[in-house]
C-alpha cells in the first residue's frame, strides 16, 4: 500500500512525487515511457518556474538566457528588451529527465508501466496496469490533457476549450543563431488563423512552431508548413504535434483521493500555451496536501490552493486570449504595435508583473467596441 501513486513524470508528477517523498511519504511514478523521451515543446522556462525549483539548473540544462521579445504582425516588427533575464530556453527531454531524478534522489520509486485503469474503494486507490494492479492511498493524475484516465474526473474536453501545436526542432550553428536572434524570443501573430507562430533560439537548433485554438486551426500542417517556408526553413523538417487544454475555463481537478495535476487538470496559460509553471506549482501542491491535510479533506483543500496561487492568474489569461480571437485584427494591433503595451505584457514571464495587473492596465486604455465583444 503505497501513500501516493503518481501517474505520469513530467513535470507536474515529478514535483508531485518529490514533494511528497521528500515528506517521508512512499511514492512511485508510473510512466508509460523510458526517459530521457522525447518531448515537443518550445522549451520556454518562465523566471517564475525557475524560482519553484528547490535545486539549481545545471549549465547544460540552461541552453540560452532570454531578455526581450520581437513581435511581427501584417508586415509590422516591434522589439523590446530588458535588462533582466525573462525566461530560459531548455531542452524538454533533458529537463523533464532531471526533474524526475531529483524525485527519485528523494526517495520516490519508479516503475516504467502505462496505467490502464483506477478504482477508488474501500479508503484506497486500485491502480491497474498492464503487468499487476497496485494500490495507494491518494493518486495524483498528471499524465496530460490527452490521456482518458483524467475524463473519470472531469469528463472529455471540449474542442472549443483545446488548443493545438505543431513544433520542429532545426539544426543550425550557434554562430547563425546569435546572429539571428541573440537573445531574443521571434513571435508572430496573426498566424495559424487565429493563432500565433514562434521561433525559439535553442543551442545549436531552432525551436519553430504554430499553436491555435482547435476548433479554429482546420489545417495545422499546411499551416506549419506556410509558416517554415515563409521564415528562410525548408518545410520538410519532421513535424510533432499535441494538444493543449485551454486554461481558465472551470474543470473539476479533484474527486475523493484522486487528484488532476498540470496539463491533465487543464492549468495551461490560455493565451501562449504556457504550462510549465502551472504543473510544477500545481505538483508541488498535491504533494504537500497529501502529506498536510486529512484524508477526506485533500480533494478539496487541493482544489482551493490551487485556485488560490494560480486560479486568477489563468482567468485574466483566458480573458485576454477571449480579446484575441474576438477581434484579432484591432487586439494584436495593441498588442504587436504599441511599445508600452509589449513592454508591460513580457514582464509578466519574468513574474515581474501579474496578467491581473496587467490587464487593469490595458483595458481602460482598449477601444469600448472591443470591450463590450468579451
Amino acid at each position: 500500500m503505497y501513500d501516493l501513486i503518481v501517474v505520469g513524470a513530467g513535470p507536474a508528477g515529478s514535483a508531485a512525487a518529490r514533494t511528497a517523498a521528500l515528506q517521508g511519504l512512499d511514492t512511485l511514478i508510473l510512466e508509460k515511457e523510458t526517459f530521457p523521451r522525447y518531448k515537443p515543446c518550445g522549451g520556454a522556462l518562465s523566471s517564475r518556474a525557475v524560482s519553484l525549483l528547490d535545486f539549481p539548473l545545471q549549465n547544460d540544462i540552461c541552453e540560452r538566457n532570454i531578455t526581450g521579445a520581437r513581435v511581427h504582425f501584417q508586415g509590422r516588427i516591434l522589439e523590446r528588451h530588458k535588462g533582466y533575464n525573462l525566461t530560459t530556453l531548455i531542452t524538454r527531454s533533458r529537463f523533464d529527465h532531471l526533474l524526475l531524478q531529483k524525485a527519485r534522489e528523494s526517495g520516490a520509486g519508479l516503475k516504467t508501466q502505462k496505467v490502464l485503469d483506477f478504482q477508488e474503494k474501500d479508503g484506497h486507490v486500485s491502480v491497474k496496469t498492464k503487468d499487476r494492479t497496485y494500490q495507494c492511498r491518494f493518486l495524483v493524475i498528471s499524465s496530460g490533457c490527452q490521456d482518458s484516465l483524467k475524463n473519470r474526473i472531469q469528463g472529455p474536453d471540449r474542442k472549443d476549450g483545446m488548443g493545438i501545436c505543431l513544433v520542429a526542432e532545426i539544426e543550425e550553428e550557434d554562430d547563425k543563431i546569435k546572429e539571428r536572434l541573440a537573445s531574443t524570443l521571434d513571435i508572430h501573430f496573426g498566424v495559424a488563423e487565429g493563432g500565433y507562430g514562434w521561433i525559439f533560439p535553442h543551442r545549436g537548433y531552432y525551436s519553430v512552431g504554430i499553436g491555435g485554438l482547435l476548433s479554429h486551426l482546420r489545417h495545422p500542417r499546411q499551416a506549419m508548413q506556410q509558416f517554415l517556408k515563409k521564415n528562410g526553413f525548408s518545410g520538410e523538417q519532421r513535424l510533432s504535434g499535441h494538444l493543449i487544454p485551454q486554461g481558465g475555463n472551470k474543470r473539476r481537478t479533484a474527486s475523493g483521493r484522486v487528484l488532476l495535476a498540470g496539463d491533465a487538470a487543464g492549468f495551461v496559460d490560455a493565451f501562449t500555451g504556457e504550462g510549465i509553471c502551472y504543473a510544477l506549482t500545481s505538483g508541488q501542491i498535491a504533494g504537500r496536501v497529501i502529506g498536510e491535510v486529512p484524508a477526506t479533506e485533500v480533494a478539496n483543500a487541493y482544489q482551493k490552493r490551487c485556485k488560490k496561487e494560480f486560479g486568477e492568474e489563468l482567468k485574466y489569461a483566458l480573458f485576454f486570449a477571449k480579446m484575441m480571437h474576438s477581434y484579432p485584427e484591432t487586439f494584436l494591433r495593441i498588442l504587436a504595435c504599441r511599445e508600452e503595451v509589449l513592454d508591460r505584457y513580457i514582464e509578466i514571464a519574468a513574474d515581474e508583473r501579474s496578467y491581473k495587473d496587467f490587464m487593469r492596465w490595458l483595458v481602460p486604455r482598449l477601444p469600448i467596441s472591443l470591450l463590450r465583444t468579451i
